[in-house]
């Protein structure tokens, strides 16, 4: 039987492939989507792998990012874009153009043209891209610099949009602000992105089964409303150690999926010339081994790991072996690090940089000043379940994050942490229980003064450094007079009370799965159980004759919110009856997702299934605050 797995790798690296043999000797400007599943692909060096492939130069664009300039010493251009919207080609495209003499220009294109769309998924889709179109206006543009010869121009479709972080867990960059609306209104962005998105996974599918001389391929793919269950990705559970770390680290620059390591403790102060060159660390760096452990294992296995990565690299052959600490902690750790690093040597540093990044990762995810907070969002989170599973119907548990919203910044809490808090809470309670109105007016007057607040503060002590997407909000408001904000501020708390509703309502239409508060069994406390444990759960032990009703068989053209079940290959109506089965949760996942999938897999099913899991990115819970919430 042919593994997808393999086959997933093949296609991607076919896909970058055919993409280095035309960038010898020509200019490459890439959008950040592609830098992203590029950059996982070579494990975190893009750039490098594009300049050892001849590239003369390499500029990285976005939607408004323009700031091009001359290229000297080449006539040829490459770009790579995983756009899907036609103004965005012309728009950028002809902006590089006017800068630039190019001779020759190939573009890749993460969207296929409409004259050779013979799967028809982009019907009903006002602006489609028209690969003649775009090819004409680029030789016109490249045309009017009185080029001495006729310009030539290839389009060439090239669906980047995959990053495997480990084998069977990928994301899709280009589809990373994908979140699936809580009404059920679908803006045409959205629908677009959504059938692209498919268009995407079948092409893949297809493009491999033709050039393979195996057998084709049987795929169930089955797509899930990541709305329908918010309680889990707005959960502080550190149960997956890789969870703690998306919590503790800021992002890459314009990545969705890794994070920024600070690697100056072993490589010391970088001054003068190389600070521009200076490269944190990440994730896609590091071996797929230590990716599985940080998904899989909590902190105190961690720590034991990076202990040993200490040992095995001493300074000198003749350095002793490190004591190991009565108890390894994120502290002793760095104890010991800093004992290490007494040399200059970039060499050395160099030699062990995946292991060090690693060591810094655990280090700095175990001792941040942010491991307090999430260790008090965690009991909350508990106190609210406990609330919840006793009291049902008469849970005073809004009354107490009321509270706990008004005293916030002396628990060194702040207000987006805090509406993750309730967008759990409302998303657990689902339909089950209902808050009663006096209790929600209680919650809306703690929010909007919490509000108000935060824009006094804000305005008196303005950031200049990146700013999240509520605090964006707050000086958007503009306002000057303090009547007008605090009447703002009431306006957003309720929207936010309105939000919260709307999640409470989610999973109402379902029948098998309507419910994320669960008692396993008499003898088991009741606990939170996600949508996609309970699924995976039933797909791994479910009979031929049993019936997954939640599942909805959908054309390859059309994706609704909800469940999906796109069944590709020799298949009758069950998930099971094809070999593999892919997971994809329109929305993002979590790290916690990623291990309990992990976990169910090996304890439940058998050898004749695979299942695999992936989502628009990872996610954490101001993620989805953002998402919901400011966008």
């Amino acid at each position: 039987m042919t593994d997808i797995i393999v086959e997933i790798k093949k296609f991607i690296s076919e896909c970058w492939t055919s993409i280095f043999t035309n960038v010898c000797d020509a200019v490459v400007y890439i959008d950040h989507c592609a830098i992203e599943c590029l950059h996982w692909y070579t494990a975190g060096e893009g750039y490098l792998a594009l300049k050892n492939a001849g590239a003369v130069a390499v500029y990285e664009f976005g939607m408004y990012h323009f700031q091009y300039v001359q290229v000297k010493g080449t006539k040829k251009a490459v770009v790579i874009s995983t756009s899907g919207n036609p103004a965005f080609y012309q728009r950028t495209i002809k902006m590089i153009l006017a800068k630039n003499v190019f001779e020759s220009c190939i573009v890749y294109c993460g969207a296929p043209c409409c004259t050779t769309n013979h799967l028809g998924t982009f019907g009903g889709i006002k602006e489609k891209l028209n690969y003649n179109k775009l090819k004409s206006d680029i030789k016109a543009w490249m045309t009017s610099e009185n080029l001495s010869q006729e310009p030539t121009v290839n389009i060439i479709y090239m669906p980047i949009f995959l990053a495997l972080l480990n084998k069977g867990l990928f994301v899709t960059p280009p589809f990373g602000d994908l979140m699936p609306p809580l009404d059920a209104n679908i803006s045409n962005d959205t629908s677009t992105k959504l059938n692209l998105l498919a268009y995407s996974f079948i092409t893949s599918i297809d493009h491999r089964n033709h050039l393979s001389e195996t057998s084709e391929i049987g795929v169930s793919l089955i797509l899930i409303d990541r709305t329908l269950d918010l309680c889990t990705p707005t959960s502080n559970n550190t149960e997956s150690f890789l969870t703690k770390i998306l919590r503790t680290f800021s992002r890459l620059s314009h990545h969705d999926n890794d994070i920024a390591i600070d690697m100056s403790p072993v490589f010391g102060p970088i001054t003068e010339v190389l600070q521009a060159c200076e490269i944190p660390g990440c994730l896609a760096s590091i071996e797929t081994a230590m990716m599985d452990l940080f998904i899989s294992q909590k902190e105190k296995k961690l720590l034991s790991v990076a202990n040993q990565f200490l040992n095995d690299i001493p300074l000198t052959k003749d350095s002793p072996k490190l004591r190991t600490p009565t108890r390894i902690s994120g502290h002793s750790l760095e104890i010991v690090l800093n004992k290490m690093i007494t040399t200059d040597s970039i060499d050395f540093t160099m030699i062990h940089k995946g292991k060090l990044e690693c060591i810094l990762a655990i280090i700095e995810a175990s001792t941040s000043q942010k491991v307090g907070q999430l260790e008090l969002l965690t009991s909350l989170e508990k106190l609210v379940l406990q609330n919840l599973s006793v009291s049902r119907e008469s849970s005073s548990i809004l009354i107490q994050l009321s509270n706990i919203i008004r005293t916030r910044i002396h628990k060194g809490l702040d207000i987006e942490n805090l509406l993750a808090l309730l967008t759990h809470v409302y998303a657990l309670a689902g339909t089950q229980i209902r808050f009663s109105t006096q209790q929600e007016h209680q919650l809306e007057e703690s929010i909007a003064d919490a509000i108000f607040e935060d824009f006094q503060i804000l305005k008196r002590n303005p950031l200049t450094s990146t700013k999240s997407a509520y605090q964006r909000t707050l000086l958007l408001l503009g306002v000057n007079d303090v009547a007008v904000a605090r009447e703002t501020s009431y306006r957003i708390a309720s929207r936010v009370i309105d939000t919260l509703r709307l999640v409470a309502e989610q999973r109402s239409i379902l029948q098998d799965y309507k419910y994320c508060m669960l008692k396993p069994s008499s003898q088991d406390p009741i606990r939170c159980i996600g949508i996609l444990e309970q699924i995976t759960k039933d797909i791994c032990c479910a009979g031929e004759a049993r019936e997954l009703r939640d599942l909805h068989k959908k054309s390859s053209s059309l994706i609704s919110a909800g469940f999906n079940l796109i069944l590709r290959g020799k298949t009758k109506r069950y998930p099971h009856d094809n070999p593999y089965i892919l997971i994809y949760i329109v929305g993002g996942i979590t790290a916690e997702e990623a291990k309990v999938v992990q976990e169910v897999v090996s304890v439940h099913n058998s050898e004749k299934t695979c299942i695999m899991l992936a989502g628009s990115r990872l996610l954490n819970p101001l993620d989805i605050v953002d998402k919901i919430f400011f966008c």
